[in-house]
């Protein structure tokens, strides 16, 4: 019966292929002993090699001798390459800050991954089960997740990671091997109540399922198929949002915000999860949202703000004006600038990567005076020309609209919480000696529009 449904969902998500190399994930637990035997049943139809795999993680040094023992022999036994490794799961817990479980899935995963390219292999087989899905759902919703956690493991991610066991129960696996004299170990750290996921295996299941529903894992699991359903959608279209709206360039990739600002909430996280994951080779990622995704969703929530974040593994996030950018290095500093505009016509300003458009028109009072805080409209008359544009110099004074005095350019930045690193990033439109407008904030009292306004001069930062 076991064999017939691992067969049916191998069948269904064409978890196999002629003449796959795999890498199989033995822990000589049950589970993980049943799957290799069940592989190696299907050895001969499906032309597959077989590599068996074995971490020590060095957290039980009495059980993990007697576990590398059974993991070998059993692979002699069955004639198939092993492969044993030793690691220190508690000391890379310490200086990861991560849980021990968590150390432990990376350890395993970066293990599987370097036997990969050593034996040219194509997947890596895990026996996780059904039970353990029910487990790895509710684990992530009571830890907080959104539909990409909530759908659970998947029987195939990647292409690469395959769980054939994925829709059979544990109880089913154990009595699969008493059936069949597949000998296995049991962990004994499956049993402490200091590990949550055990808590929620022996205490919380059994409760919800005595006193509230008795078929609460069946509906977990069906729940989560239905959860699949619906983040493939959503991730498809945001598969394709990607394709339109992300650019590569030197060392990065970059988007439009304005572009990003017209998708859905949850197509926007889903582009900033594949804008992250397409700067990071991570295959041993965990499959649920990365945190950041969340922090650098709700930074891009304000349209007229521009920050700049340090993120992890090396990242850097800019937001400036209407452009994202994603970095692998830190930016460096805006250099000094000044640019001559023409009279009517365009300008590009290389160190900001902004181009300047200057229009001249006749005023009759009908068109706004504020439109876009990138576009500034100025009373031609009182301009001295040629204009330039430059950035932020110390000891910089200009006239607010509005107000009677001039100030300080430093303390408006100050006031609008401009971020230092923001600051030489921004042009300032010079007439003469004087300030018109802070390109984005604000301009000058003395070159406003007024009801005397003849002719005004349009200037735009695209």
């Amino acid at each position: 019966m076991l064999f017939k449904q691992v067969r049916r969902t191998i069948d269904h998500y064409r978890l196999l292929r002629k003449g796959d190399r795999l890498i199989v994930g033995v822990s000589a637990g049950v589970d993980s002993m049943v799957l290799l035997h069940l592989l190696n049943a299907l050895r001969q139809e499906f032309d597959l090699s077989l590599i068996v795999a074995h971490l020590n993680h060095g957290l039980r040094p009495v059980e993990s001798e007697k576990e590398a023992v059974l993991v070998r022999q059993e692979s002699l036994r069955l004639g198939l390459p092993s492969e044993y490794e030793e690691f220190n799961v508690k000391g890379y817990q310490e200086a990861s800050g991560s849980s021990l479980q968590d150390a432990g899935r990376r350890a395993r995963f970066h293990f599987f991954h370097n036997l990969l390219k050593k034996y040219g292999g194509n997947k890596i087989a895990m026996g996780h089960h059904a039970d353990d899905q029910v487990e790895t759902i509710l684990l992530r919703l009571l830890r907080g997740s959104g539909l990409k956690g909530l759908k659970g493991m998947l029987p195939i991610r990647e292409g690469k990671i395959i769980r054939p066991l994925l829709e059979v129960r544990r109880k089913e696996i154990e009595a699969f091997a008493q059936e069949n004299s597949i000998p296995y170990l049991i962990d004994s750290s499956n049993l402490k109540g200091s590990y949550l996921r055990n808590r929620l295996r022996l205490h919380l299941i059994p409760l919800i399922e005595q006193e509230y529903q008795p078929g609460f894992r069946q509906v977990l699991i069906r729940t989560s198929e239905f959860l699949r359903e619906e983040d493939d959608f959503i991730e498809e279209e945001a598969g394709q949002a990607c394709l339109r709206m992300i650019h590569e360039e030197r060392g990065g990739i970059f988007f439009k915000f304005s572009s990003y600002q017209s998708l859905h909430k949850a197509i926007q996280r889903r582009v900033i999860r594949k804008a992250l994951e397409k700067m990071i080779d991570a295959p041993d990622q965990d499959e649920s949202e990365r945190p950041e995704v969340n922090m650098v969703h709700r930074r891009l929530r304000n349209p007229s703000a521009s920050f700049f974040m340090e993120l992890s593994q090396g990242l850097f996030l800019e937001k400036q004006y209407d452009s994202v950018r994603l970095r692998r290095e830190r930016p460096g500093g805006v250099p000094a600038f000044e640019v001559e505009l023409p009279l009517f016509g365009r300008a590009y300003i290389p160190e900001i990567e902004r181009e300047v458009v200057v229009e001249g028109r006749e005023w009759d009072g009908s068109q706004p005076v504020h439109s876009s805080p990138q576009v500034a409209l100025l009373d031609d008359e009182r301009l001295l020309f040629p204009l330039r544009m430059r950035n932020f110099r110390p000891g910089d004074r200009f006239q607010p609209l509005g107000t009677g005095g001039t100030r300080k350019v430093k303390d408006f930045f100050i006031d609008h919480k401009v971020p230092h690193f923001e600051r030489p990033r921004i042009p300032l439109l010079i007439s003469g000696e004087a300030i018109a407008w802070i390109a984005g904030y604000r301009i000058d009292e003395r070159f406003k529009v007024t009801p005397k306004t003849r002719r005004v001069l349009r200037v735009e930062i695209v």
